[in-house]
């Protein structure tokens, strides 16, 4: 215990001078809190509005991940930062996070939550240690336009669905093209084919235990047969065979454009983007019907989920600020901006559910018929065996309960370190107001591909490099893993690379990019005055190689992907270099 302490007083200090102050002016009362948004996206949208509403408090945004893991690496080197907040999440991959975790229950954030919400999040001790943020329905889509050509009411119920399904697929129509060979979508096959199992008392029993049990995760043995037996009745009067295996989800979409379908399923987002696509049908959304009564549920997964470090609780001040970031994310505005500005279900009884341009949710919506998916990460592998098994018609309900419970208890081979790192690099802002990880990333990628000059955003880099071993997957932990990370190398001339940096919104200190090969040099209000390349002022004439990372073009390596090919095959990182100077 005491050597803990002494780790973590060093920490403080330590991420004192990481913070960007001078060394002269650090003092132990610095109350820097350091936040990390699942996504860049977020990055780049909520944080704005946060340090808005709070322009007196030092707040440091980060991308993070869309799981634990990146977080886990934190804590297992003493550093877990103050907020963190995943997508896909589940108490079952948080367990080794959970005695760093701040318990919320009894902080007055907790009461401004619907109970429906938080029931998914009490731990078996009646402590909370997660909050979702505001939820994102992921249910079925129907185009009403085809129903009512071939004369076949939209569904109200499990059995009404049944048939309309039965009388869509006899007049050679796919009454649902669900992307079954996705594993997201198998996942909710299951907790929506059998959702009244997942809503009972049961289902919430079971839930609990499997997001706090320490070894073996599993239903109660009856109650899982049930599961998989309405999953099984689910997927057959859904009409799926055994080529829907390989159906993907631009196969499915396609499908539903087409009109070669009747029903897909999405977020409000998707349902958006398609009824603009279909401008001739009317879409309406339909809850997942139960099987033993006449209720319909929105089956839904939190924008974000977001945890608190316990050391919190050591500085008033930090605490207080960390809940007021809270509060401001699940506040309306907060809301939108996580959601894209898509319609969402607010979990916050002081704000509406933005649903109003979404039709066919109404009774749900109106009746709290909400149930957030369970989402281990070992879930998504399994499910998506089961239901292969079952549509193939290798599994029935008995051995799909089996080969699940099975999948979920796996244990996860030991990873074999492929690099060992003899220096340690900070992610945080140093006095330079540099990022040392980041920077030692970049160059190392930029030299591999033989560029001159290389310049990338800095929320593209998620964590530290760490002194000691590293596996492959902790190596691609320290970059997000957006759609647009793709690296290119491309010829610029000067003025061209000029104009690329200076149309960079830099708001602030936290939101200078990341360069190598390169010096930047911005005036104390953050314009850029002065690229130098070798010492001296870029050559606007001067063509450039430079690699950078806003390619949509998958052929392409991500930064994720090049970082951890490049050290696969080398030693050490290079060097991180001195790439910004702020001018007086």
């Amino acid at each position: 215990m005491n050597r803990l302490k002494k780790c973590l007083v060093g920490l403080l200090a330590f991420s004192m001078v990481l913070s960007g102050c001078a060394k002269a002016d650090t003092k132990k009362d610095d109350h820097h809190l350091t936040v990390f948004l699942w996504e860049s996206r977020l990055v780049k949208n909520l944080a704005p509005y946060i340090r808005s509403q709070y322009p007196d408090m030092d707040i440091e945004f980060i991308s993070g991940n869309n799981n634990t893991d990146l977080y886990e690496y934190y804590q297992e080197h003493g550093q877990l930062p103050d907020i963190i907040s995943v997508r896909r999440f589940s108490g079952t991959d948080s367990k080794e996070l959970q005695p760093y975790l701040l318990d919320l229950s009894s902080y007055d954030i907790v009461s401004k939550y619907y109970s429906y919400a938080l029931q998914y999040y009490y731990n078996k001790d009646q402590s909370i240690h997660w909050l979702p943020i505001c939820g994102i329905p992921q249910t079925m889509i129907a185009n009403k336009t085809l129903f009512d050509q071939y004369g076949i009411a939209l569904p109200t119920n499990y059995e009404e669905y049944a048939e309309a399904c039965q009388k869509l697929n006899a007049l050679g129509i796919k009454p649902n093209s669900m992307d079954m060979g996705e594993d997201w979508s198998c996942l909710e096959a299951i907790q929506g084919g059998a959702i009244d199992e997942f809503t009972s008392l049961e289902g919430l029993e079971w839930r609990s235990k499997a997001e706090s049990a320490k070894d073996k995760i599993s239903f109660d043995e009856t109650m899982g047969h049930r599961i998989f037996s309405k999953t099984h009745q689910f997927l057959k009067d859904s009409c799926f065979t055994k080529e829907d295996v390989n159906l993907s989800i631009d196969d499915g979409t396609n499908m539903f454009v087409e009109k070669k379908s009747a029903i897909f399923h999405g977020t409000p987002d998707i349902y958006k983007t398609l009824s603009s696509q279909m401008s001739d049908s009317e879409l309406v959304r339909l809850p997942y019907f139960s099987q033993t009564s006449n209720d319909g549920y929105i089956y839904m997964h939190p924008s974000l989920n977001v945890a608190l470090n316990k050391d919190l609780e050591n500085d008033k001040t930090k605490l207080d600020a960390a809940l007021k970031v809270l509060d401001c994310m699940i506040s309306k505005k907060g809301q939108q901006l996580i959601a894209n500005g898509t319609g969402v279900i607010s979990f916050n009884p002081d704000v509406e559910s933005m649903m109003n341009d979404v039709k066919g949710l109404e009774e749900s919506l109106k009746n709290n018929n909400i149930y957030i998916r369970y989402s281990a990460q070992k879930s998504f592998v399994a499910a998506k065996e089961v239901v292969h098994g079952l549509l193939t018609g290798q599994m029935d309900e008995n051995s799909a309960y089996d080969i699940f419970c099975e999948l979920m208890n796996t244990k996860s081979d030991q990873e074999k370190a492929i690099v060992h790192f003899d220096k340690e690099y900070s992610i945080y802002l140093n006095d330079k107001y540099g990022r040392d990880a980041p920077s030692s990333i970049l160059t190392t990628i930029r030299k591999a591909y033989d560029a001159k000059l290389a310049f990338v955003p800095y929320y593209y880099f998620t964590s530290p490099i760490y002194k000691g071993d590293c596996t492959a997957s902790q190596l691609d932990l320290m970059l997000c893993h957006d759609s647009n990370t793709y690296v290119h190398v491309k010829k610029m001339s000067g003025k061209e690379i000029y104009a690329l940096v200076k149309e960079l919104d830099v708001k602030d200190k936290y939101s200078l990019p990341i360069a190598s090969g390169m010096k930047l040099v911005f005036d104390e209000n953050y314009k850029l005055k002065d690229i130098l390349v070798d010492g001296v002022s870029i050559d606007f004439d001067k063509k450039y190689s430079i690699l950078l990372s806003d390619s949509t073009d998958v052929s392409n390596p991500s930064l994720a992907s090049a970082w951890v090919s490049v050290m696969s095959k080398q030693d050490q990182p290079s060097k991180p270099e001195d790439y910004i100077e702020i001018g007086k």
